[in-house]
């Protein structure tokens, strides 16, 4: 079953590990180590540990794909990334559609049991795709989004391997 902790160590790089960020075209508003004040209003976000963060990341985004159940380390890294950048629903729904199985962004034992009898380099092609559409979505919807295209492709695209 897959391991939680290489999955944040990679995940805390892509979300810019300690770097305090207040974009204001950011919806998430103040950000560090990838927590964000709107979906964390509770968290002292400039005084956040490394260690809280990390707490935060397996019981909001980890735990809700249920990553500890997943055969595979790559998909269960991906799916775990995923979550942290577009919401642990939203990733359900996008896995639910790569697998061609009823979508309802409940992962529950379904979703579970498809992901580990996928093919997983079909499986994390379909759900690459399936990420970028997403993205060009949100942009297509709000142009401020645009100058985030080019990363989140990218960070799409480094989680095939």
């Amino acid at each position: 079953m897959a391991n939680f902790d290489p999955a944040v160590t990679k995940t805390l790089k892509n979300e810019g590990g300690a770097k305090i960020t207040e974009d204001p075209n950011d919806r998430g508003g103040l950000t560090k180590f990838g927590i964000s004040q709107r979906a964390f209003p509770d968290v002292d976000i400039r005084a956040l540990t490394e260690a809280k963060a990390r707490g935060l990341y397996k019981s909001n985004y980890w735990d809700k794909v249920q990553g500890d159940a997943i055969a595979n380390q790559a998909i269960a890294e991906n799916l775990f990334d995923t979550a942290v950048n577009m919401g642990a629903v939203t990733t359900t729904r996008l896995v639910q559609m790569a697998l061609e199985i009823s979508v309802d962004g409940a992962f529950g034992s379904n979703t579970l049991k498809a992901i580990n009898s996928a093919n997983a380099e079909l499986f994390l092609a379909n759900f690459t795709l399936a990420k970028v559409a997403r993205y060009a979505h949100l942009c297509n919807r709000d142009k401020t989004q645009n100058k985030y295209l080019l990363g989140w492709i990218n960070r799409a695209l480094g989680g095939v391997a």
